[in-house]
Formats: C-alpha cells, sequence, structure tokens
C-alpha cells in the first residue's frame, strides 16, 4: 500500500512537470466619447462610459492599466484605476505594448485604453482576427478581451489566442 501511495504521488508531481500554463486578459477598449477634434477630453457621456468601464471591470482582477497619452484615452480608464489605486501606464506604440505586457504582466489581466485606428492593430498583433480594420468613428462601446493561453508540453510552447467582443455603456452606431 505504501508502494502504491508513493508511485500515485510520483505519477502526480511527473504530470504536473510536463504541462506549464500561463493565461494572459487583455481587456481592450477605445477610448470613451469625446468632444469634436482638435479637443481632446470627453463629453459627460464619455464620462458616463469611463464609470461604467469601471463597473464592468472592478472585479475583474485587473492588476495593470495601460493608456496612450491622450487625455481622452486617460479619462476613460481613470476611475477605474483611482478605485483600484492603480497607475495609468503610458504607452506610444502597440508592438512595444505587447512586449512589455507579455514580459510583465504574463498570466496577469490587464486593461487597455487605445484609440479607432489602433484597437484593431493590437488585437492582431495578439495574434487574434480583429472584427473591424477600424473601429467606426462613431463606436465607443466596444469591450474586447484578448485570452492569451501559452502552454508548455514536453518542452513545446504553443500559444493560443480567444477573442471575445463584448459592449458595455449606452449603445452607439
Amino acid at each position: 500500500m505504501k508502494y502504491i501511495l508513493i508511485l500515485l504521488t510520483a505519477i502526480l508531481l511527473i504530470g504536473e512537470g510536463c504541462k506549464v500554463a500561463a493565461t494572459t486578459r487583455i481587456y481592450i477598449v477605445r477610448h470613451a466619447d469625446r468632444t469634436n477634434p482638435p479637443e481632446d477630453d470627453l463629453i459627460p457621456i464619455g464620462v458616463t462610459r469611463a464609470n461604467e468601464l469601471k463597473r464592468v471591470l472592478l472585479l475583474a482582477g485587473v492588476d495593470s492599466i495601460f493608456s496612450t497619452n491622450f487625455e481622452r484615452t486617460k479619462k476613460t480608464v481613470q476611475p477605474l484605476a483611482t478605485a483600484k489605486n492603480l497607475q495609468t501606464i503610458i504607452y506610444d506604440n502597440n508592438a512595444n505594448l505587447l512586449l512589455r505586457i507579455l514580459k510583465n504582466s504574463k498570466g496577469k489581466t490587464v486593461l487597455v485604453a487605445g484609440h479607432s485606428d489602433t484597437v484593431s492593430e493590437l488585437i492582431s498583433l495578439c495574434g487574434c482576427s480583429p472584427p473591424f480594420a477600424q473601429i467606426p468613428s462613431t463606436q465607443f462601446d466596444n469591450l474586447f478581451l484578448i485570452i492569451l493561453q501559452k502552454e508548455k508540453i514536453n518542452n513545446e510552447v504553443s500559444t493560443s489566442c480567444k477573442l471575445l467582443q463584448m459592449k458595455y455603456g449606452a449603445i452607439t452606431n
């Protein structure tokens, strides 16, 4: 009986050593509803949407928040950052951002605020197929979740990308 328990324990330990997985979750939003250019701010419905984003993601386990250095993106994530006592990290391009996330936030959950012309590019860089080439300029209600699953089985590494498209806040065109 003693040897059977030792054998079963060894099998379980070996099996656990053969498979290592890390799941990284990346929530991506376009900034909330904004003023007309050249202004760079949120309109009242955009402020409401930013607070709705906080409500939706407050319990999602967000560990880090990334934003471009525009007021509209920073203000979109600010309510969640304040509620979770997180500092918003400024990024300037998607390729460097993705490398930073994969290096420093592997196995964690992050939020990224971008723009109508950058969200689809980031989705593509992650390995998923974006639903649009570019988000229409009138749409502010998309919330994307990218699930990057990296597995190492017997020294072979594979990464899969799953994309979920959701909506939050008031519906836009």
